[in-house]
């Protein structure tokens, strides 16, 4: 009796230690989906946030160029005096691509506003796929692709997170960062971020 009691325990014990794991291995999953993982933790400070910047506490924003996944050349100097919608995502995101359609609404909304959208594929993204998903998701603005040195992102160090995608930034009139999102957005929420940078004179 009393050896199967032992027994018993030990594999009640044993049967609590696999359910531990398992409720760890689902909660870091259900983490994980909130926004995309990318190369490591770097600049992880604000994942998961989202908020304007006011205009006196405002920095200016690294002037980035390159290929966009057309083949075109793009210097977002040419961009000057407008404001930018940049949104910085990967083919093999699941909230990337959860996000995609709300970015296309929001530029089709705002293309004729005075605003320029414009997206980096990041820089450990199969090209090929990118371009597959931007057909996929009929987005119309260009994007730049970033390579494997991640030259582009590398310029964003300290202005949004290098370690995970999706992340969605505006840059106002004057070349300054207006508003950061490190999470997914969807329509309502850039709308709501855009209007009052459209607004500034």
């Amino acid at each position: 009796m009393d050896a199967a009691c032992k027994t018993f325990r030990v594999q009640h014990r044993s049967h609590k230690t696999r359910l531990a794991v398992a409720i760890s291995t689902a909660t870091v999953l259900a983490v994980g989906l909130a926004a995309c993982g990318g190369a490591g933790p770097k600049n992880a400070a604000g994942l998961g946030t989202a908020g304007a910047i006011a205009a006196d506490h405002r920095k200016p924003f690294p002037v980035l160029s390159g290929t966009t996944l057309d083949g075109a050349q793009l210097d977002l100097s040419s961009y000057k005096g407008q404001i930018v919608v940049m949104n910085i995502w990967a083919s093999w995101c699941d909230s990337c691509e959860a996000e995609a359609p709300y970015l296309e609404h929001a530029y089709e909304t705002y293309k004729d506003k005075g605003v320029r959208f414009v997206g980096i594929d990041a820089g450990d993204d199969n090209t090929g796929q990118a371009r597959a998903f931007v057909k996929a998701k009929q987005i119309g603005y260009p994007n730049l692709v970033d390579g494997v040195d991640e030259k582009l992102l590398t310029k964003l160090a300290g202005i949004t997170s290098l370690g995970s995608v999706p992340s969605t930034l505006i840059i106002d009139k004057n070349g300054d960062l207006a508003w950061r999102s490190l999470r997914p957005v969807d329509y309502n929420a850039l709308s709501a971020a855009l209007g009052p940078v459209i607004a500034e004179q």
